[in-house]
């Protein structure tokens, strides 16, 4: 608990409705310890009144204030609406305790995995017919044992497992309808073959069932060819963005520094989708996307800086990947500079607010002792002479770019190699302390921002197996306690093995000197026993 409550933390928070019609909620924090090891801890699961945006700040500030958390980094929250008020009241809160940085600048970080949900889902829309279709097939397999085994016998006769199976989708996560059409896609002959030559299979599809609206319609399958290739398009599109999502909601692993590039990665594949006009369809899919898109990272301005500042921090890659990646983007020559500038700017703003003082001291500059003793081979005119002269001048003006601080330092010092893959950017920065002193306490409180909410999210998951049918009458203090528990129980992994520290070591050599000595004799085996444990 102390090395939360005296450390800069970055936190995760997310509400609930349990199946007692309790509204909960969540609160996880996030912070590097001395040994530069990511940690997270469900620091409170408590019961609220309103998922109202000073409300939920409210309850937010007795959950730090209960753990004596005076210093956030970071809030990580999904896009309601009711979150971005909860924000704004802990930034008066923190401001009124002195420990509000930058006027809460960066406080808020949008949960990026939220934002790609909303993105793909706008795209899913585009090919909802297609997917309905594909859908109510493996809707009918699972309906019932027999339907399953049916499917199970013609894919014995495309010469495929005898166990094949499909996961069914859930139509409000669009990563298990990924799941769902990439599954389907590799049994595309077999629907084929049950449509031709299975009765019930097609009786199914020619039943009404009702829309949206109410309206009794005909249910949407079996699906064309067409369909079939639409979704193959779209599930080898979707799988960027799927392997996106899992990495950035890892929660044991360093993701800020990685949010950058994978976004800049999943913008380019959609620009490159909008201009391929091989496929029309995915081609409007790519396009309504984009516009979600531009919605939440369309402007640099919209964009929190530290998402910019976490790539920026590895030194692979420095302000090199970002401006490359603006390049890419269509950004003119003038705008990428300006980009970099004021990167640089954000990072050289936070270097001050962690060092606490606003002058950062005097320019280093050449050793005027290094120019002594060149004046007399100055006035000459060989090549010699002339040589030192422009050495002087490159000398005088490499002065004017001199490091003042760790952050020029920093960019100044050479790349890391980044082809080496047994690279780690926490050990490195761990190693690089002494280097870095004020710089590093600015890296390691931007790794441990979470980008996203899943760690909060994950808690729910618990929730929901701990508040079950048979447990629906467990009160908000039992739910909390239970559920913090566990977290707490399982935050470290359980080691058998253990090294021994050099107090046990010597401990343990004592009682082998002892057991050597002509003493030992007349030691009781009972004491010594005692002695071991």
């Amino acid at each position: 608990m102390s090395v939360i409550s005296d450390e800069r933390v970055s936190i995760t928070t997310d509400t609930w409705t349990s199946i007692q019609n309790i509204n909960y909620m969540v609160v996880t924090a996030h912070f590097m310890d001395y040994e530069w090891k990511l940690h997270k801890r469900i620091i409170n699961f408590i019961k609220i009144t309103s998922h109202k945006g000073d409300d939920i700040g409210r309850c937010l500030d007795a959950c730090l204030n209960s753990w004596g958390i005076k210093k956030v980094f970071s809030i990580t929250v999904d896009n309601a609406s009711a979150n971005d008020g909860a924000v704004e009241y802990m930034a008066k809160r923190f401001k009124s305790l002195n420990t509000l940085m930058l006027e809460g600048k960066y406080l808020h970080m949008r949960c990026a995995c939220h934002i790609l949900n909303l993105v793909v889902k706008d795209g899913l829309k585009e090919l909802s017919s297609s997917i309905e279709g594909i859908r109510n097939c493996v809707k009918y397999i699972h309906s019932s044992p027999s339907r399953l085994d049916k499917f199970r016998d013609f894919a014995i006769l495309e010469s495929m497992d005898n166990m094949a199976n499909i996961p069914l989708d859930v139509a409000t996560r669009w990563n298990a309808t990924y799941k769902m059409l990439d599954g389907a896609f590799k049994y595309k002959n077999v629907f084929a073959r049950m449509a031709d030559e299975n009765a019930p299979f097609v009786a199914y599809f020619n039943e009404l069932e009702r829309d949206g609206k109410k309206n009794l319609v005909k249910r949407v399958g079996p699906p064309t060819e067409s369909d079939w290739e639409n979704a193959q398009a779209f599930v080898h599109f979707l799988k960027k963005f799927y392997e996106t999502t899992l990495k950035l909601s890892a929660t044991k692993t360093c993701t800020s520094n990685i949010m950058f590039t994978e976004l800049v990665g999943l913008q380019v594949e959609i620009e490159r989708k909008i201009k391929d006009g091989g496929n029309e369809t995915l081609q409007k899919v790519a396009s309504s996307m984009k516009l979600k898109w531009d919605k939440y990272w369309g402007t640099l301005e919209g964009v929190n800086k530290l998402v910019f500042i976490g790539n920026v921090l590895d030194p692979r890659w420095k302000l090199a990947l970002l401006k490359i990646s603006f390049r890419n983007l269509g950004a003119e020559p003038s705008k990428v500079e300006t980009i970099g500038d004021e990167v640089k700017s954000a990072l050289l703003t936070l270097y001050k607010e962690y060092k606490g003082v606003g002058n950062l001291g005097p320019l280093q500059t050449l050793d005027e002792g290094d120019e002594e003793g060149l004046e007399d081979e100055l006035d000459g005119d060989d090549a010699h002479s002339q040589m030192l002269r422009e050495m002087l001048l490159q000398r005088k003006e490499e002065q004017q770019m001199e490091i003042s601080n760790e952050v020029d330092k920093y960019f100044a010092d050479p790349f890391e190699n980044p082809r080496n893959k047994s690279f780690n950017l926490l050990d490195w920065w761990k190693g690089n302390q002494s280097r870095y002193p004020i710089l590093s306490k600015v890296a390691k409180d931007i790794f441990a921002i979470p980008s996203s909410t899943v760690a909060s999210e994950n808690a729910f998951s618990l929730g929901k197996r701990i508040v079950d049918p048979f447990r629906s009458s467990l009160t908000p203090k039992m739910v909390e306690a239970l559920v913090c528990t566990h977290d707490w129980l399982r935050a470290d992994e359980f080691n058998l093995y253990k090294e021994p520290k050099d107090e046990e070591i010597a401990f343990y050599k004592e009682l082998e000197e002892i057991q050597a000595s002509k003493y030992f004799n007349y030691l009781s085996l009972d004491f010594i026993d005692a002695l071991m444990v």
